[in-house]
Formats: structure tokens, sequence, C-alpha cells
């Protein structure tokens, strides 16, 4: 069990969970640009993985694999409103050429951590049987 339970799988799998409500979220906001008054949304959990490791590294400690496993599965991945101004006289203010900019970046992010995820399960499959 663990070796299907490690840092690797933890980390794609919290990026996976995170780019996933991103592509959810940029389709309610592109799905929402007529709407009068509506306030777009993001997605943030890049920003907390990267601090966690910082403040891993900075430590300077000998640290388990485990409690950092459970450090990043633990981590919040943070829904919030943009506060943009917008120029558009409804109050919306969804920009739909970068959202559409946004949703490729996320596939494109999604569609190379599920390789990743099958490329790392596939050399585990590789090792324990010993062929490939």
């Amino acid at each position: 069990m663990g070796y299907f339970n490690n840092l690797t799988t933890t980390l794609l799998n919290k990026n996976l969970d995170g780019l996933w409500l991103r592509q959810q979220i940029i389709m309610e906001n592109i799905a929402n640009q007529s709407t009068p008054n509506y306030k777009s949304k993001y997605v943030d959990f890049e920003h907390e993985l990267k601090g966690k490791i910082a403040a891993i590294n900075d430590n300077g400690k000998a640290v388990k694999v485990s409690e950092i496993r459970e450090e990043f599965e633990n981590s919040n991945i943070v829904l919030g409103e943009n506060d943009n101004k917008t120029l558009r006289l409804d109050g919306n203010n969804v920009d739909i050429e970068k959202e559409n900019i946004e949703l490729a970046r996320a596939q494109f992010n999604y569609s190379y951590s599920i390789a990743e995820l099958n490329s790392y399960f596939t050399k585990m499959r590789i090792a324990i049987s010993g062929t490939k």
C-alpha cells in the first residue's frame, strides 16, 4: 500500500483535484459572461503547496516523508472571487479571452498530470512484474 500512497501520488492527486476544480470554475465564469453583476471566481492551490515546500526546505531539520505527505494532503484549495474592476456597464468582470486561455492551460496541465500518474504506475507495474 505504501507504494501507491506516497509523496509522488499525493502531489499528483492534489494537483489533479485543484486543476479539476479550476476547470469547473472557469467554465462557470464563461457561462456567466453575460450575467449582470457576476464576479468571476478563481482557484488557487499552487501557492499553498509552494509555501509548504519552501517551509520544509527552510526548516533544515530531517522530516519524515509521511509527515510531508500529510502536509500536502491537508493543503487547501482556495476558491475566491475576483474583485477586478470592469469597464462593462452591467458590473460583470468576466474577461472571456483570459478565461479561455486559463481553461486551455488548466486542461493541458490536467492532461500532463494524468500522463505523469500513468507513467508512475507503469513504472511500478514494471518493477513489480519485472517485465515490460
